[in-house]
């Protein structure tokens, strides 16, 4: 048997990877006392304890007695950080990683750590270049990339985000999801070729790898060969989820409804929590107009996902949009449970749904938090799903106040000139202006037509442009192009 620690040490990195943290635990226990209580190996053991239920306390005394002679070592303080996490001290962990990263700025699952902490106490912005400076370190590790890609995409710097994952998936050919967030970036940039040359190292004998390689071809145009493809994927993956949600998907972009919706259903019998597939479904019932089954897949994968903002938008979007404001409130409330910012579409909605439901006093009350540039916004969803009760119209006056005076104009279309407001038959609804979505909605599958008009006699559409980079925003008329 080896004497050597390193070789202990080894065998336990095998080990955790495998789940077997008992035999890990031995072979660590080995390394420390054959290295005499080298840091690094006492680190890796109070880390492997602080993941067992119930043994928090016991990593935490571990490194507390190491750290009394070691003060300032980063390990250690990454073991205390993941302890003290462990027991739901997260101020002690944030304390010890901050120690960790002064102590060893290139350390970088100390940021990654960090990152994870501060994402968990609501400081999205503090956690984006902890993430990112973990992933510059070790480019190579698929959990330190995706971790620097959501928040980068939260933050609105989709274009950096794109990089992290194609230089992500450079390292990284066989990880699905890396991979996919390359090629999904490069086609919504419409750069077919850089997505794929993110699937240029994978491997074909991976699912997802033929169904993605088939989804290239077909949005090349190469139907042909697509089909080529997914002949091969039948034979060999004809009930694997990946290649199955990937060929209903290339099926929904031909407008081949009937068949895609097969597929969806095939999968969703082998996978009933297939976020993708459940979104799927609901683009396609809205598309049809059957809101119900639409408003049940939406609902079941923010059940899935409490904190996916783009469904959460979506949803009570949709429900404003069916004038069920209690509903569409109750998803901004359940948002408010979370951690996360609340993005700024659902503070308009929650605005909005306190007025449907003649509350005005609680529609005020929120009303700071809409951001300015989402004014013109609101009151357009109002004009258009809106119940014209008192409280909408004590609203409406306090968001007049608020426009800036250079959109005046516009904000004026959305003023109630009939006198009986509450006619909802004779009052038309105004032009609607699109309460912007969150930056990383856009899929290959293009809007989801929840949003679509419902009135297709309108050929007039109206909505507004805001300028990344001035913040000036732009009033575009379909109808004459004017600006």
């Amino acid at each position: 048997m080896s004497r050597d620690p390193e070789f202990f040490y080894v065998q336990a990195e095998r080990l955790v990877s495998e789940g077997k943290f008992a035999a890990a635990e031995l072979m660590l226990r080995q390394a420390t006392e054959l290295g005499g209580n080298n840091r690094v190996y006492v680190a890796a053991l109070a880390a492997l304890l602080s993941l067992q239920e119930g043994r928090a306390e016991e990593s935490m005394s571990l490194v507390e007695e190491q750290l009394a002679l070691h003060p300032n070592e980063p390990n250690l303080l990454v073991a205390q950080a993941l302890a003290a996490k462990a027991s739901g001290q997260a101020e002690l962990a944030e304390n010890s990683l901050r120690r960790a990263v002064l102590a060893n700025p290139n350390h970088a699952y100390a940021h990654h750590s960090l990152g994870k902490v501060l994402v968990d106490s609501g400081r999205i912005s503090e956690a984006e270049p902890h993430a990112c400076k973990a992933f510059a370190l070790v480019p190579d590790q698929p959990d330190y990339a995706l971790a620097a890609i959501e928040l980068l995409e939260a933050a609105g710097k989709s274009d950096y985000a794109f990089e992290v994952a194609s230089l992500g998936a450079s390292f990284c050919p066989q990880e699905m999801e890396l991979v996919q967030k390359a090629v999904e970036g490069a086609l919504a940039r419409e750069e077919p070729a850089r997505a794929w040359d993110a699937l240029q190292e994978s491997n074909d004998d991976l699912p997802w790898v033929l169904g993605w390689k088939a989804t290239l071809l077909d949005y090349n145009g190469d139907s042909e060969k697509a089909d080529a493809v997914l002949d091969i994927g039948r034979d060999k993956f004809s009930e694997d989820p990946d290649f199955l949600f990937l060929e209903a998907a290339i099926f929904v972009r031909r407008q081949l409804t009937q068949e895609a919706l097969e597929l969806i259903e095939n999968l969703l019998e082998l996978c009933p929590t297939h976020r993708g597939a459940l979104r799927l479904r609901a683009d396609l019932a809205f598309g049809s107009q059957s809101t119900e089954e639409a408003l049940a897949d939406l609902q079941a994968m923010l059940e899935l996902e409490p904190g996916d903002e783009s469904v959460a938008v979506e949803l009570s979007s949709a429900f404003y949009r069916a004038r069920r404001y209690r509903e569409a409130l109750d998803v901004c409330l359940n948002w408010e449970t979370l951690p996360n910012p609340m993005p700024p579409q659902l503070t308009v909605y929650r605005v909005l749904a306190h007025a449907g439901l003649g509350e005005p006093q609680e529609a005020l009350d929120k009303l700071p938090a809409v951001p300015a540039n989402l004014i013109i916004a609101a009151l357009s969803e109002m004009a258009a799903f809106g119940c014209c009760n008192p409280a909408e119209q004590a609203l409406r006056e306090r968001l007049m106040e608020l426009v800036p005076p250079e959109e005046m104009a516009t904000a004026a279309d959305f003023l109630d000139e009939d006198e009986d407001e509450n006619d909802e038959a004779e009052a038309p609804p105004a032009p609607r202006l699109e309460v912007p979505r969150p930056a990383d909605y856009s899929s290959l599958l293009g809007e989801s037509p929840a949003y679509e008009d419902d009135d297709e006699e309108d050929d007039e559409e109206v909505w507004v442009e805001i300028d990344e980079e001035t913040g000036e925003e732009y009033v575009w008329v379909e109808e004459d192009e004017d600006e």
